[in-house]
């Protein structure tokens, strides 16, 4: 018997397959916009309805307990935090499903095109799926182990303790929490909530990652372009070839930067919504664990190279026409287009650093008013 020799996946189709594993996660949210005839289905309406009782409950519960305890605020806020960036990203989807196909097509003929330009853009290309692997199953694996952690803290509780906690602060209306029935029927509503939340955002993150990730990968192939023009420049500084090549790399730069345009149109609100509710619900989680007991406060704890690159070209090398095309794109570089938070700072770790400097701050402050 003749022992089969297993293939090896194409660039394009390791990307396929990512794409299909987004497609179905956007799909059972009813959100499938990666679809060309994407429509508003049952499912849509489904987590639609679920945006809406949590948001109802949450507002049940606040004007319930508010009048005898302030604090109730900190602990609706930090799940509604986590419930708002969901509703942005679900909104935002629906906002632009024509934006979201064209970009999944562009990268799509991104991976066919340059495939089969050489080993050093096949090896690239696979490098890239190689991190995108990674990254949806680290952030597959974080949502999870984060549900399983809220879910179930108040179940050991009342197992070791008999101690009866709710997973979230979020009261169905009609049900009495101190029966076992309305704390059963109240956990279960929770429950549902926080796996819904939590597969909504993994979705939703699965849009930004795989949209702005390739955003920082499209450097390498500036890089390989450039690779590509020095070597030609070094046989022979008058080949007729380099001119295509440079039309070839402003073509490469102008792409990046509609492609950067595009992605802040989408993401605008998406990554202000997720800096903005993170920074405020960490914030918040921070406080309950201060000022009061709520055990499953824990674990809600838990571009520049583009531009850069183009001043690696030797341009000195180049006729006096190449010079001035290779100038048009350092001019337009003096003012990159990157993708930003707010259309305000640049997403990036000196702006991530910022956001941590500030919630600590904050939280140094409180502690300094609550020990007077």
């Amino acid at each position: 018997m003749k022992s089969q020799v297993k293939r090896t996946l194409e660039p394009s189709e390791s990307f396929s397959k990512i794409v299909s594993v987004v497609r179905f996660c956007s799909r059972l949210i009813g959100v499938d916009v990666f679809d060309k005839d994407f429509k508003i289905n049952p499912k849509t309406y489904f987590v639609m309805v679920a945006f809406a009782a949590y948001y109802l409950c949450a507002l049940h519960t606040l004007s319930k307990y508010i009048a005898t305890d302030w604090t109730v605020l900190l602990d609706i806020f930090s799940p509604v935090s986590c419930t708002t960036q969901g509703l942005v990203k679900f909104i935002s989807a629906l906002l632009y499903p024509s934006l979201y196909h064209r970009l999944s097509v562009e990268i799509g003929d991104i991976y066919e095109k340059y495939q089969w330009m050489g080993k050093k853009y096949e090896d690239k290309l696979m490098e890239w799926n190689k991190s995108m692997k990674k990254i949806l199953l680290s952030c597959a694996i974080l949502y999870f182990l984060t549900a399983l952690i809220v879910i179930c803290t108040p179940v050991v509780l009342y197992v070791l303790k008999g101690e009866r906690h709710l997973t979230l602060l979020c009261e169905v209306p009609g049900f009495d929490v101190t029966t076992t029935q309305g704390y059963l029927v109240t956990n279960g509503f929770n429950t549902v909530c926080i796996l819904i939340a939590a597969f909504g955002l993994y979705a939703g993150d699965l849009f930004l990652f795989i949209f702005l990730t390739h955003s920082i990968f499209f450097y390498d192939i500036l890089a390989l372009k450039i690779s590509d023009l020095h070597e030609i420049i070094e046989e022979n500084d008058r080949d007729e070839r380099l001119g295509k090549m440079v039309d070839d790399i402003v073509e490469w730069h102008q792409f990046y930067l509609g492609f950067n345009d595009t992605c802040n149109l989408l993401f605008f609100w998406t990554i202000s919504a997720h800096i903005v509710c993170t920074t405020l619900g960490i914030l918040s989680t921070l406080l309950i664990i201060m000022l009061k007991d709520w055990p499953g406060a824990y674990a809600y704890i838990l571009n520049d190279q583009f531009c850069t690159g183009i001043y690696d070209i030797n341009w000195y090398a180049l006729n006096v026409r190449n010079q001035k095309i290779v100038r048009l794109m350092l001019m337009q570089s003096q003012a990159p287009r990157n993708i930003t938070i707010a259309g305000v700072e640049p997403l990036s770790v000196s702006t991530a650093l910022k956001i941590t400097r500030t919630i600590y701050s904050l939280v140094m402050m409180v502690l300094r008013f609550q020990s007077k």
